[in-house]
């Protein structure tokens, strides 16, 4: 039993891992967003049809709202949406054998780098109990099993530098290939594993063969861009965006000079301030990703304790002059710049990496300062295990109550959906606004709407400002409200679309007690 006993434990580990994942799964979060909604529809047409819903067969990226979607989670998507059926249950459970399975890969990784098991079962500990990386698992995200793709990769390159063959090279270069297809900003890594590829060659430690086989990877993936363009990610990076433009004409405008105020230099500035942000503890520890769908005040990404012995771990890391220390701090320091070349503010979803060096840093300073000294050790687990309470509990029991994350979330749409199918043959048309996001895709999903039926009208609006289109109809919907006078019709908008003088009238979509649509029937 004494030679088993750190896989014993890593395995109690990874099943409280998976328990925590369960528990409330479809009502914290509260709703399905329309990502989540699209990735399910697209692998409910790939399983009836063998198309998307476009009609596009087996695609290598997903059209979706026209930010072309990477295929993993899609393409994994199939065998639950099978078994479960094309519900909120069927698409979350995609991360379910990822979130089993993490535990185990940061203790593997964590182990050989540091060669020592106990720090290895630490690390799986905290990452099977951190906000930030458990919160984006429990909902069909691509940034999750990004990050596992990416730690295991990490896993196999280091097996790969110990005992460099060909198998160990094709498993990590099958493995990063996963993680290319999995999220945009994977593509920055490869940046990073062909420096990381290139620092070895010079130092005559690796063959050229296997960085020509790692740049061949990457350009196959790169030919996969070029037949679909990704708007979405031009229009995400911040000095693409008008505000940015605007900022610059304006300090111009004051007197500022060119040569000081241009694209450069204030773009830089934009992406310094914003980058140490991430390294912040209102970011680590407080409130995270500034999108109430990913964070909210109350639910900390890792504790204020392991904020602090990220600290004292790198301490150690220098002091001990362990093997794998500057890999640890580059990967740390890498991890941000996805999110730091965004407008979109703080984003865990672009920046989910973090976490992993983060424990892992986190965990060697625990083991280094505990040591033998059990009660100190216990006092830090104690208060561990405190703040992560807090956390979980205004995660699963307060978060979904809230308006601004029930509005965040786009909730209402299931309820919305059960009114129209319950009417649908009463009425000729269904007006239904768009303010918020991509309500045909809720229609679709929730309706079960045949895929090779929509297929045949399945039409997208050419991308706006934020790189995503709009489907204007399908069938008896319309998205939009309005222009003129309407007969035997039914108009949905949410309540500042309406008259206050006609609202006491209206019929009411509500989610959690909190109206979120209002109804109007016209005969």
């Amino acid at each position: 039993m004494k030679k088993y006993f750190y896989q014993i434990v890593l395995l109690i580990v990874s099943l409280l891992s998976v328990s925590l994942f369960l528990y409330k799964l479809t009502s914290s979060p509260p709703c399905l967003n329309a990502d989540e909604a699209t990735n399910a529809y697209d692998a409910y047409s790939i399983l009836k049809t063998g198309k998307d819903q476009y009609g596009n067969f087996l695609p290598l990226r997903f059209k979706s709202f026209g930010d072309y979607k990477l295929p993993l989670l899609t393409y994994l998507a199939i065998p639950f949406i099978k078994v479960f059926g094309l519900n909120e249950l069927g698409i979350r459970m995609v991360n379910f054998p990822f979130v089993f399975l993490f535990p185990i890969v940061v203790y593997l990784l964590t182990k050989e780098l540091f060669k020592k098991q106990s720090i290895g079962l630490v690390a799986s500990f905290l990452a099977a109990f951190a906000p930030g990386l458990q919160l984006l698992g429990r909902q069909a995200h691509e940034g999750y099993m990004t990050a596992f793709f990416l730690t295991l990769s990490f896993y196999l390159f280091l097996r790969f530098i110990k005992k460099q063959n060909v198998l160990n090279f094709s498993l990590f270069i099958f493995n990063f290939s996963l993680t290319l297809f999995a999220y945009h900003s994977s593509r920055l890594w490869a940046g990073f594993f062909l420096l990381v590829f290139i620092y070895f060659l010079i130092k005559k430690k690796i063959k050229w063969e296997y960085l020509l086989g790692l740049i061949a990877v990457i350009l196959i993936f790169a030919l996969t861009d070029l037949t679909n363009s990704p708007s979405r990610i031009k229009n995400l990076l911040f000095f693409n965006n008008i505000g940015f433009t605007l900022k610059i004409n304006e300090l111009r405008a004051e007197g500022g000079s060119r040569l000081v105020y241009n694209k450069l230099t204030v773009g830089f500035a934009e992406f310094a301030s914003e980058y140490l942000r991430y390294f912040s503890p209102e970011f680590l520890a407080t409130s995270g990703d500034e999108n109430y769908r990913f964070g909210f005040p109350g639910v900390s990404p890792i504790t204020v304790l392991e904020y602090v012995f990220i600290f004292v771990g790198l301490y150690y890391l220098f002091k001990n002059k362990e093997k794998w220390r500057f890999l640890i701090l580059f990967m740390l320091l890498f991890a941000p710049i996805s999110g730091a070349l965004s407008w979109a503010g703080l984003s865990i979803t672009r920046s989910v990496f973090i976490f992993i060096p983060i424990l892992i840093i986190a965990s060697y300073g625990f083991a280094n300062l505990v040591k033998k000294n059990y009660l100190l050790g216990l006092f830090f687990v104690s208060c561990f295990l405190l703040f992560s309470f807090y956390s979980w509990d205004f995660y699963l029991n307060h978060y979904p109550k809230r308006a601004t994350v029930l509005r965040s979330w786009q909730c209402g749409y299931k309820e919305l959906v059960s009114y129209v199918a319950e009417n649908y043959n009463d009425f000729d048309r269904f007006y239904i606004t768009r303010k918020n996001g991509q309500p045909y895709v809720f229609f679709l999903f929730y309706l079960n709407y045949p895929p090779g039926l929509y297929q045949q009208v399945a039409k997208l609006s050419p991308p706006d400002e934020y790189g995503f289109g709009q489907v204007e109809s399908f069938d008896k919907f319309v998205f939009d409200l309005p222009k003129g006078e309407v007969n035997n019709s039914i108009v949905v908008g949410f309540p500042d679309d309406f008259a206050d003088i006609e609202k006491p009238y209206l019929k009411k979509i509500k989610s959690s007690n909190e109206t979120i649509f209002l109804i109007k029937e016209i005969k």
